[in-house]
């Protein structure tokens, strides 16, 4: 090989290498992971999510934990590209994927990370301890201008406390006319009418250990009212939601096991991450999920070999570089 050549090849060489992107784990990047409101779970998932990904990711790195949104408001938010990921509900996943429910059009581009971090329960809870225990009895005999109490109406507790009252032919319109009222609040707003007992019942999404419903669970009479099968099968073909048992002692004075429409949270992002982020993220949390589950009851029992990568898992496609992961790890065949 002549001089020339070889100077011609070092110099293309070097001209490769100066072109070509860093690999990731030298490059800082910038990250907001959507959640949700102080005191919720998915606030103290996120928290600690950021802690343990600054272990991993390049110096300098910034990952902000804003607690906005949540489970209705963070796939918009991940399509729009203003959270580059977010905690979110299978259930709402599938709304958002085909521009149903709660969206009035698809959102194709989300993908999935990690699926199964935990089981919620979409759980109707009355004031007082001698009411019930069937939802149907309690808003026709036990309370029929019954006081309802959910979050903001764009917040899935909401939305699916609204399916399970149609469900349970108690919708909205109906508890109205009855004289019932409904008023849609904050997490402070559900302790104070429990504890002045303005409020006859209480439907909201929960997990094992959620803060808020805990703290009233102890502190005032209540029954955990349990859905009607009827319901369960309408909210599970018209809505999605799986049928799920929340086990007694699951919370304070809950004496018995409770039939419930259940989800589980999602971790999700879109097909603008980098297969390498997104192997990254996946990896930290596979890998270091004893730091996770020491943060929050609702983790107790969360772990990637359950199977976490699968369509029923996370209600939205893939992501490529989670993909690569669950295969390197033998799990995804």
């Amino acid at each position: 090989m002549s001089s020339t050549t070889i100077r011609t090849a070092i110099a293309l060489s070097a001209l490769i290498a100066w072109a070509a992107p860093a690999p990731l784990a030298a490059q800082p990047v910038n990250l907001t992971i959507g959640s949700f409101g102080q005191g919720s779970g998915w606030y103290v998932y996120a928290v600690n999510l950021a802690e343990v990904l600054r272990e991993v990711l390049p110096k300098g790195s910034r990952i902000d934990t804003p607690p906005i949104a949540g489970g209705v408001g963070n796939p918009r938010l991940v399509a729009e590209g203003k959270a580059e990921m977010a905690f979110g509900m299978a259930v709402v996943g599938d709304w958002a994927l085909s521009g149903r429910i709660s969206y009035d059009k698809a959102m194709p581009q989300l993908r999935g990370l990690v699926g199964g971090w935990d089981q919620y329960f979409l759980a109707p809870i009355a004031q007082g301890s001698n009411v019930g225990p069937g939802l149907e009895a309690f808003l026709t005999k036990d309370r029929p201008k019954a006081r309802v109490l959910m979050l903001s109406r764009g917040a899935v507790g909401a939305r699916g406390g609204l399916q399970l009252l149609q469900s349970s032919a108690a919708d909205e319109e109906t508890l109205k006319k009855q004289g019932g009222t409904f008023e849609f609040g904050s997490f402070d707003m559900f302790k104070t009418r429990f504890a002045s007992r303005t409020g006859d019942l209480l439907i909201h999404t929960v997990n094992p250990g959620h803060p808020a419903i805990t703290e009233i669970a102890q502190n005032n009479a209540v029954t955990f009212l349990q859905p009607s099968d009827k319901s369960l099968d309408e909210m599970s073909k018209k809505y999605g939601w799986a049928t799920v048992t929340m086990p007694k002692g699951t919370f304070p004075k809950q004496d018995r096991d409770v039939r419930l429409p259940g989800t589980h949270t999602i971790l999700f992002g879109s097909t603008a991450m980098s297969d390498d982020l997104a192997y990254t993220v996946v990896k930290a949390v596979c890998e270091k999920t004893d730091k996770l589950r020491a943060a929050h009851k609702g983790l107790a029992k969360f772990d990637c070999a359950n199977k976490v990568w699968e369509k029923a898992s996370l209600s939205l496609p893939l992501h490529p570089g989670a993909e690569k992961y669950y295969r390197e790890r033998g799990w995804l065949k």
